[in-house]
């Protein structure tokens, strides 16, 4: 059992929080009483996406976390969030503005009838981010069912029929609109910083235009030709040597401030660091 730490947030039953990455996935178990969100355990299984290129990869993999999640299958909730460089995110700006009852029409006939993927592999979403008289923005989004369906075996075989299914992009957009995230700043760059990637958000008026994933090893020069230096950029997840290139390449680079209540009995700075490295599990239920 690991050590509990406890940040504030809204009601939420027990839950599990899964965290799928291309190399490794996190679990979180989540509890939330009283207004606080309890992390009452803690996991990193060293596979991920990448790895489950086979039937039989799969089933080791969801037999690996059913194992390590044992203890929990009680529950009756589970949350998933993913995003990898096969989910895409596509801005379409300043777009005639249709009537809201030929919205879907015109997103599944005239947008996406352009884009170069077969689109029966993925499920279709769309967001209107800016509606005006005569324009708007639209952001399109193209969810892989092959990770969808992944997720909904790994519910299946924990025996929980309730899933939800989040991409890490939309919970720090709630994060945003809940005023969780403190930016300051109207337009501005949000980085995910893991390990072997970064997941690069672009804000535009407070709201996550497009997302982009990135392999970060062999790619540094190419991923800091996207970022520009007249806007600030914020980060979270892992400080380490990529951060501080981007800094040194004179970049305006904060960490991201989290405004999120703490009460634990673990050092503040070991309390910050569960939270910055945790926030997208954290965010899944507040």
């Amino acid at each position: 059992m690991r050590n509990t730490s406890i940040v504030g947030g809204d009601f939420i039953n027990n839950c599990i929080v899964i965290k799928l990455d291309n190399y490794d996935t996190e679990i979180s178990v989540i509890n939330r009483k009283m207004g606080k969100i309890n992390i009452i355990d803690n996991f990193e299984i060293e596979i991920g996406i990448k790895h489950l290129i086979s039937l039989e990869a799969k089933k080791e993999f969801i037999k690996i976390i059913t194992s390590k999640l044992n203890d929990y299958k009680h529950l009756k909730e589970i949350f998933f969030s993913v995003q990898n460089e096969d989910v895409i995110i596509r801005e379409y700006p300043e777009i005639q503005r249709v009537k809201k009852r030929d919205l879907d029409g015109y997103v599944n006939f005239e947008i996406v009838k352009d884009m170069p993927v077969n689109i029966e592999h993925y499920v279709i979403k769309y967001k209107v981010l800016n509606l005006q008289k005569n324009i708007m923005d639209i952001q399109l989004i193209l969810f892989p069912k092959y990770i969808e369906k992944i997720c909904t075996e790994i519910a299946q075989n924990l025996n929980i029929k309730r899933k939800y299914l989040n991409m890490n992009f939309d919970i720090i957009q709630k994060l945003i609109d809940k005023k969780k995230i403190d930016l300051g700043h109207e337009n501005c760059m949000i980085i995910e910083n893991k390990r072997n990637y970064i997941i690069l958000n672009s804000v535009k008026q407070r709201k996550i235009y497009t997302s982009t994933v990135f392999e970060k090893y062999g790619n540094e020069d190419y991923i800091l030709s996207f970022l520009e230096k007249d806007i600030h950029i914020f980060y979270y997840g892992k400080e380490d040597s990529f951060i501080k290139n981007i800094k040194e390449n004179e970049f305006c680079v904060d960490k991201l401030n989290l405004n999120l209540k703490v009460n634990s009995l673990n050092k503040e700075d070991t309390v910050d660091n569960i939270i910055n490295q945790n926030l997208i599990n954290i965010g899944v239920v507040v």
